[in-house]
Order: structure tokens, then sequence, then C-alpha cells
């Protein structure tokens, strides 16, 4: 059961939690300002490395919710921050659109595509994906280096169906290598627990994990961040009834449903 009283920040996915494509879901803009309002901060985590965080504000901001670039929070940026901190300062090849890319550039990670020169190969959800880039990881790793990823999601909701994700990208190239993933830096990973942290500057048991998916967004409560459902996206009530990961601290039909009761 989730203790209202604990939560000072509302960590919100955002495709399909708060919008589904290029629609917001009715009330939540309205529910997100009253938060604010009760004096919790509000904090969009997105697994999405395909935009910047300062095109989900143009996006958020258009939809009826005002935003700063400091109120998001995107598996790409994780993964930049997490790689700029590293002593060795490793290079990279990077398997990703072109938000991934400028991220990581923008923090001064190095990139390659020769393969003896890869400490990292890092897989992304690329729509671009093709033979040679999966030609230079197969090589890069088979020369030592390892394999990271910004999020491990199978697929991205789109209005009418999906696309393939990260994951198929990461199968790929695991698959052809004989290797095995290091880690992610999307949800569900501790390392997205620990960006959340850090920017809000709160313990983790304070900060409520909101989204629609059971294997990333409700995967969080492993982490030690209580997390709840929402039914307006991706999972349904019968699938959370056979989910084996960690339980959901509430279940319920939206965000506007949910910030009825946090504030209740």
């Amino acid at each position: 059961m989730l203790n209202r009283a604990e939560i000072a920040a509302v960590v919100c996915d955002l495709d399909g939690t708060v919008y589904l494509g290029d629609h917001v879901i009715p009330g939540v803009p309205a529910a997100i300002a009253r938060v604010r309002a009760a004096g919790r901060r509000v904090l969009f985590l997105s697994n999405n490395p395909t935009k910047t965080p300062a095109e989900y504000v143009a996006k958020l901001t258009k939809l009826g919710i005002p935003a700063t670039t400091d109120d998001v929070l995107t598996s790409a940026l994780i993964m930049a921050e997490w790689l700029a901190a590293q002593p060795t300062a490793p290079r990279v090849y990077a398997i990703g659109e072109p938000a991934l890319i400028s991220t990581l550039q923008s923090h001064g990670v190095q990139l390659s595509d020769v393969p003896g020169q890869i400490d990292y190969v890092l897989a992304s959800f690329d729509r671009t994906f093709a033979y040679p880039k999966l030609q230079i990881a197969f090589d890069a790793v088979r020369a030592g280096a390892k394999l990271i990823a910004t999020n491990p999601d199978k697929y991205c909701p789109v209005p009418g169906g999906g696309e393939p994700d990260a994951a198929a990208i990461i199968a790929a190239i695991a698959t052809c290598t004989d290797t095995t993933l290091q880690f992610t830096a999307g949800k569900p990973s501790p390392l997205a627990a620990q960006a959340v942290a850090t920017r809000l500057g709160l313990p983790i048991t304070s900060c409520l994990m909101v989204g629609d998916r059971l294997e990333t967004d409700i995967g969080m409560a492993a982490t030690g961040m209580p997390a709840a459902l929402v039914l307006t996206g991706a999972s349904t009530q019968a699938m959370a009834d056979q989910w084996s990961g960690p339980a959901p601290s509430l279940i319920t039909a939206s965000v506007v449903t949910l910030v009825d009761y946090l504030l209740t």
C-alpha cells in the first residue's frame, strides 16, 4: 500500500502515461498542476532516447504541461552522464538516432566507429539500424568492447501499434557475438533510480514512479522506489494480475485518479 504522506515527488513516464502519440491523456495537465500546487516535485522520466530533453519540453508545453529541461530525464541523458563521469574517457560506438548522438557529444563522450578503438558498443532505439552498423558492433565486441544499452524496451508504443525498440538491437548484437549485455541506463535500472535521486535531491523512497509499463516503470520498484501503474497505455489489469515482478504500490485508471488519491 502506498504511503501518501511520504511521497515528495512524482516521477512520470511519458508515452502511455501523460500522452498517447501527439494527444494528451484527458485531465493530465490539470492533475500535474495540482501536484505542483501542492508543493510536490514532478519529474518526467522517459526510456525513449529519440528525443532530447528540450524536445520533450516543447512537446509537454504544447500539450498544456509547462516544463523546463530540469524537469526531464531520458535514458540517453542518463547514459551520457554515466559515460562522461568515467575516469578513463571511454570510446563509444553508439547505435542510435540523432538525439542520442547529440546528447553524447554535448557531454564530451568520445565516439568512434573503428572496432579496435571502441570500449563500449551502445545499443539504442534506432530506426536507421542496418547491417553495416551491426558489422561494426560485431567487430568491436569481438575485439573486446562491452555491450551496454540506453534502455531495455522491446517495443515503443505508437498510435495503432508499435515500433521495435532497443531490445531488438541488443538481441541482434548479443546473439551474433555470443556476449552479454552489461547494463542499461533507463528504467528499471539502479542507474535510473540514482539519476532521479540526484536530480531531485531526494531519497528514492520518497519518489513515486508512475507509468504504464510493468517491465520498466513498475520494475523500478526493485530499486526501492514505490511505483504506481496507470492503465492508460501498454498494460491492462489482466496483465498486472499475471505480473511476477515487483508489485506496484497502487494500480489506478490514470494519472488523474492517481493524483486524486495522492492529494486526498
